[in-house]
């Protein structure tokens, strides 16, 4: 187990238990540490280092968000991070596992969650959240053993080859509408999808994607129009995050998406 490069788990339950378990190694190796081996701080220091340094030349910059490693850039309205996480079971020269989460923010999400969230907390502006795995084609939850020669070439390969383009498209408005009325974002669930084309295009669009949900049965369409009504008739509060056709409902309730049952 310790010499696998990469452990790619296929949902959060997996990952959560495979990050926070004990990796199975031989007792020598666990007392003595490979001859010359960093300390497992040392590593993964070094292994943050060694990612920031190739992607410099994408204008991401390495700064420290309470102790852990971010890497930063910003692109017009979107802040884009990407935090690297060292792993809690390290073994010096061993396994020294870390993991990559997009955290991508959006100045103008605020403004557009202000309308249903109540409370004292100010709206998040997040867009997208989650690990860079789920980028890939396939995507999985993935684990990397800097401690392998091989981990973090094969890390940086599939940042740019899959987390790069990813946000490529973030940065293309046009683009990405094109590709959410496609449904092929990922790490987008369909109430942010209607927050960001509020943002970016407006109500007809927000609206047209809506429609285009309860063409394709993503929606119940009756009772996306019950908890609509029921949003309208109250005040729609807190978060809207969890059961899909209330967010959406709540959401399109408070900007008035629909002026009728039959839109």
């Amino acid at each position: 187990m310790f010499g696998i490069v990469q452990r790619r788990l296929h949902s959060a339950v997996e990952f959560e238990t495979a990050w926070s378990t004990p990796v199975d190694i031989p007792v020598f190796v666990r007392d003595l540490g490979e001859p010359g081996s960093l300390s497992p701080e040392a590593g993964f220091q070094a292994a943050a280092h060694y990612i920031a340094g190739s992607l410099d030349r994408f204008d991401f910059r390495l700064y420290r968000n309470g102790g852990n490693p971010v890497l930063e850039r910003r692109v017009a309205s979107l802040r884009e991070n990407i935090l690297i996480q060292f792993g809690p079971q390290p073994v010096r020269g061993a396994y020294l596992p870390i993991s990559l989460d997009l955290h991508i923010s959006h100045d103008g999400l605020r403004e557009v969650r202000e309308r249903y969230w109540l409370g004292e907390s100010r709206p998040p502006t997040v867009l997208v959240s989650g690990n860079i795995g789920l980028t890939q084609p396939v995507p999985t939850y993935d684990i990397w053993n800097v401690a392998t020669e091989d981990a973090l070439p094969e890390l940086v390969h599939a940042i740019r080859n899959d987390v790069l383009p990813f946000l490529e498209l973030l940065d293309a408005p046009s683009l990405l509408r094109r590709a959410i009325f496609d449904s092929e974002v990922p790490l987008i669930d369909h109430s942010t999808a209607i927050e960001w084309l509020l943002v970016e295009f407006g109500r007809k669009d927000a609206r047209d994607y809506v429609r285009a949900l309860m063409d394709n049965e993503d929606v119940a369409v009756r009772d996306f129009w019950a908890q609509h009504d029921a949003a309208k008739a109250g005040q729609p509060s807190g978060n809207v995050t969890g059961e899909a056709t209330r967010s959406l409902a709540v959401i399109a309730a408070s900007h008035d998406l629909f002026r009728s049952w039959l839109y």
